[in-house]
């Protein structure tokens, strides 16, 4: 059953499981979630690495530019299966590239439902946060995230708005309302 849970090194032994699809992985897209964790894992810093993260949720030591966030790992059982970060509010560069909530799912588990669950899973927690609608980017060219996306859009409300497009970018934005997701929780 998929839970999502808050980092901790009990699931340490679960992400090195898929660590080495993470590091064989041509697929890039969102991996400010997984990244930092790696590099942790190798030098030996995941205390520090999990405290950034309790610091970052309560709005401490964070770097300049950056919001407040609630990091959460997707498990199925014992099982690491994905990394979400909810972000408290937004920057303007977040209104373009990135959104409220940031999604990677393990490269063995995608395409399995799992990316839909969990950033349903999500929706919940940012209500429960006070954000009664959330901003979700994903690049035009994964389409199974804008599926995802798109699917919770239309069964919670929302709008799709105009994709941003940078230099290196071109994300599709949709906004999706948490209200409705509340009330079944």
């Amino acid at each position: 059953m998929l839970k999502l849970v808050k980092p901790s090194k009990k699931y340490i032994k679960s992400f090195l499981k898929v660590i080495d699809d993470y590091k064989k992985d041509d697929n890039h897209f969102a991996r400010g979630e997984i990244n930092p964790l790696i590099q942790a894992i190798e030098e030996d810093t995941v205390d520090e690495y999990l405290q950034k993260l309790s610091d970052y949720e309560k709005g401490k030591n964070m770097k300049p530019g950056y919001v407040p966030g609630t990091t959460f790992w997707l498990m199925d059982g014992d099982e690491w299966i994905g990394a979400f970060c909810i972000r408290h509010a937004l920057t303007p560069l977040l209104e373009e590239w990135g959104g409220h909530i940031a999604a990677n799912i393990s490269p063995k588990h995608r395409g399995e439902y799992s990316s839909f669950i969990g950033i349903k899973m999500c929706l919940a927690k940012a209500n429960k946060l006070g954000l009664d609608r959330v901003l979700m980017t994903c690049d035009v060219n994964n389409m199974a995230s804008y599926r995802a996306i798109t699917g919770l859009m239309k069964m919670y409300g929302g709008e799709q708005i105009s994709d941003s497009q940078g230099d290196t970018y071109h994300q599709h934005r949709i906004w999706v309302n948490t209200k409705k997701i509340a009330k079944i929780k």
